[in-house]
């Protein structure tokens, strides 16, 4: 058997057009992705010598859109190709891969048409409504069918925040002493039989004197069990949330990690799976799994952390439920047998994967509980003893009760106020979302799938619509602007009742139940209708942004507004285009002299960045060239502290930080040393290296520039124009 990978997507919607015949059913226009022409070829090259393909892409909309098109790229002009089977891995391991082969399948077609739904709505949202961001507020920026929808939560809670008024109340603890001497602290639990509702200081003062008269003594001590059931094993949501949490990373590092572990780890004997499917929005587990897990802890732990019956968790309304919930492979592989083969990030997230599942199968915690009431006049105080009875799953995973202690006290025991402790308090605003809580939300209200809960939250940021502030989630004034232009004016689109409307009649596309164009058509009309309003008022929506500053224009004395433009906001006379002032922000004049004219260098910014430059500019255009910055693979990344270390891209090898996307630092320029050969140059004796060039290694004289020498490849086969094929150009699509 031959295993080749498609590396991904090898055919999508063009990049330089909508792609999508709005006018004859919706029909998408897929295209080879550039690039993956090569990698085609040797897929159909392959398959002519097969006589069976397996298809074993992703179990999901995006994996079986994937094997369908590499099914008909392999299945010939006339599909008189190769047999072809779908098989499923949930789990890359010896026995996950022989049930796949065992019982292999046909290609979904449901699936393939909700994901091409999916993929012409978020088209057509995307190069529809954002060139009306384009030409309001200014280029580069984009809209997206349920990114917009994130970032319209993000800025309805920073507002909601704003608006908040906070308003005072007081809490009331008393100390208490008993005969015996001890002491012990209760809360203000009622008043006149109702619950204490204290505005103010006054009130306060009031409970306080009512107390002063009264007489305590305690009303009631009851005992009582309370017990805490596991949580069910982890979904997509659960476990991005827990992991930015417990772990503190971002939804797409989980995924990244995620993704990893079910790929496969190399351990000792084996390269294997650690966890199962990592895209999944259900809580179901193999009942054969659960036997092994029982049988797990049955041999190595108590018997009474083993429940009677195995625990089963039932799925939310509108799960989807193709795949079990995130686990590991194997219950007897424990998080410290496998941890020397994996790295630090790793083994924490493995580890949390892991006891959160072993957790889900163990029994109940208890706590012993004693509630004592003391009363008083009109006054009822309340305390609580809290005392660990049992662990069960605590043990493994969770968080503990803390555990308080009461002295020993009878029903109808006097007690004495020693002293009351009233507390001023203010009520608080909502919290910011974090990573975990704006995908809590989404996954409450429906929107989007585990698949792209992590890629949502990330957009965001990547489009500077939302920043970090003390590790929560606030909107840029971008963000905020972009919101306001796009949510009022398709509030039918970017409603998230609307939107998981959409999600919902997806699903049922994947169920066979609807068809994917009337879907994207029903989406479409109110969005055709609210892109028609807009157009006609473009004008009038970019002048709105306009704000009018008290600021006087020094060239005509009409007011200063700020606008948005090309490269962001700035502010300009309001008379524009009568009036084209623009002002400029103040310039730092610096001790160091112009080489040129004397005068003092100046900081200035461009789109590229700071520079250094004469303030005589434009009598003297004199620039600062800084020197190259000089690092190279191993020296520690100046942001983050990672050490640097080589990567590629389209144009070659080059060094940089291997935190990306949270850290993006790059060395410009900065290639890596090439390696020396003990071969001589045969033009002028110098040694040859091994350079890294834009179509891959080649060897060359290390004399460059002054000897040009380049090594042939005498295998090398020419390409189509009597080249080598590195140099050959493709045909488009490829």
């Amino acid at each position: 058997m031959k295993v080749m990978s498609s590396m991904g997507h090898i055919s999508d919607l063009p990049k330089s057009r909508l792609g999508v015949d709005v006018e004859h059913g919706f029909k998408p226009d897929y295209i080879r992705i550039r690039g993956k022409g090569p990698v085609i070829k040797e897929l159909q090259k392959a398959a002519k010598e097969a006589s069976v393909v397996y298809l074993a892409c992703d179990p999901d909309r995006e994996g079986e859109a994937i094997a369908y098109s590499v099914a008909n790229e392999i299945s010939g002009p006339k599909g008189k190709g190769p047999e072809v089977k779908r098989v499923l891995f949930y789990e890359i391991t010896r026995q996950g891969l022989d049930r796949a082969f065992q019982e292999p399948g046909e290609l979904d077609m449901n699936k393939v048409s909700s994901h091409r739904g999916r993929r012409v709505l978020d088209r057509l949202v995307g190069y529809l409504v954002s060139p009306v961001l384009w030409r309001i507020v200014r280029v580069g920026l984009s809209a997206g069918r349920v990114q917009t929808v994130a970032l319209r939560m993000v800025v309805e809670r920073e507002r909601e925040i704003q608006a908040f008024k906070p308003e005072e109340f007081w809490t009331i603890k008393a100390v208490f002493r008993t005969g015996a001497g001890a002491e012990f602290e209760a809360q203000l639990a009622r008043v006149s039989g109702k619950k204490p509702s204290l505005a103010s200081k006054a009130e306060a003062d009031a409970v306080e004197k009512g107390c002063g008269a009264a007489e305590f003594r305690v009303s009631s001590v009851k005992q009582r069990v309370r017990r805490r059931s596991p949580l069910p094993p982890f979904t997509t949501a659960t476990l991005q949330q827990d992991a930015a949490q417990r772990l503190g990373l971002t939804a797409r590092r989980t995924m990244r990690l995620a993704q990893q572990l079910f790929e496969g780890v190399e351990l000792k004997e084996e390269v294997a799976g650690l966890i199962t499917y990592p895209r999944t929005d259900s809580v179901r587990v193999a009942d054969t799994f659960l036997a092994d897990t029982r049988e797990f802890i049955g041999g190595t732990m108590e018997p009474e952390f083993l429940p009677d019956e195995p625990r089963r968790y039932k799925d939310k309304k509108g799960a989807q439920g193709a795949h079990e919930a995130i686990r590991p492979t194997r219950a007897d592989r424990t998080p410290e047998s496998v941890k020397e083969y994996l790295n630090r990030d790793q083994f924490r997230f493995y580890d949390l994967v892991y006891r959160r599942f072993l957790a889900s199968q163990m029994a109940d915690a208890r706590y012993g509980v004693t509630e004592v009431t003391v009363s008083g006049g009109d006054y009822d105080f309340s305390a609580e003893a809290v005392r660990c009875a049992f662990p069960g799953f605590e043990r493994v995973y969770g968080d503990k009760d803390k555990e308080t202690a009461l002295p020993e006290l009878a029903q109808d025991e006097p007690v004495a106020l020693k002293e009351l402790l009233p507390e001023q308090k203010f009520t608080q605003p909502p919290p910011r979302y974090t990573e975990a809580t704006l995908i809590k939300k989404l996954e409450s209200n429906g929107i989007g799938r585990p698949s792209t809960y992590a890629a949502i939250v990330s957009t965001l940021f990547d489009r500077h619509y939302v920043e970090r502030k003390e590790r929560k989630l606030a909107p840029t004034e971008l963000g905020i602007v972009v919101n306001d232009v796009l949510v009022p004016r398709f509030a039918n689109v970017f409603e998230t009742g609307f939107t998981r409307e959409m999600e919902q009649e997806l699903d049922m596309v994947e169920e066979g139940k609807e068809k994917w164009q009337e879907v994207v058509d029903r989406f479409y009309k109110p969005l055709k209708e609210d892109l028609d309003q807009v157009e006609s008022n473009a004008a009038e929506i970019k002048q709105g942004l306009r704000k009018e500053l008290d600021e006087r224009c020094p060239e005509c004395g009409k007011p200063l507004a700020e606008r948005w433009g090309r490269f962001g906001k700035f502010v300009a006379c309001s008379d524009y285009p009568e009036c084209k002032y623009v002002k400029k922000d103040p310039v730092k004049l610096l001790e160091e002299k112009c080489p040129e004219c004397g005068r003092p260098l100046v900081e200035r910014k461009s789109r590229f960045g700071m520079f250094r430059a004469c303030s005589g500019y434009p009598e003297c255009k004199y620039v600062k060239k800084e020197p190259r910055q000089e690092m190279k693979v191993g020296d520690k990344c100046p942001q983050c502290g990672k050490p640097l270390v080589e990567k590629r891209g389209r144009f070659g090898t080059f060094v940089a930080c291997p935190g990306y996307p949270e850290c993006r630092f790059m060395v410009r320029g900065a290639k890596p040393e090439p390696k020396v050969l003990d071969e001589k140059c045969p033009e002028c004796g110098k040694n040859l290296v091994e350079r890294q060039g834009r179509f891959g290694p080649f060897v060359a004289c290390s004399g460059y520039p002054k000897c040009r020498y380049i090594k042939k490849d005498k295998t090398q086969k020419k390409g189509p124009r009597g080249r080598g094929t590195k140099g050959s150009r493709g045909k488009a699509g490829d």
